[in-house]
């Protein structure tokens, strides 16, 4: 296979990687929902540590789902590729089609 071939399944591996964790799929979500969102609001949406927060967001970040954007001491995020949220909606359709064939 071509190196840029192999190099293009990579990047999607990272990316289901990135979105391998229900908290991170929650976390675009709410992104997609309410937009520029500070780190903050994120942990008391969660009730998580900003520690996790931070490490999840991360991720997200380093694959490009999200954005991040400083202003003073806080940090914001929002959803950086919206249609990766076409992806949850084909999920979603397939796994009714497998239920639905059971």
């Amino acid at each position: 296979m071509e190196m840029n071939q192999n190099r293009k399944f990579e990047r999607r591996a990272a990316i289901a990687k990135a979105l391998s964790h229900p908290m991170r799929l929650q976390i675009l979500d709410l992104l997609h929902t309410k937009g520029l969102t500070c780190v903050c609001d994120l942990v008391e949406a969660f009730g998580c540590l900003q520690p996790i927060m931070s490490k999840h967001l991360t991720i997200l970040k380093n694959v490009g789902l999200v954005n991040m954007k400083k202003d003073g001491l806080k940090v914001f995020y929002s959803l950086k590729t919206p249609c990766i949220l076409d992806f949850f909606e084909c999920a979603d359709r397939a796994f009714e089609n497998h239920k639905n064939s059971l």
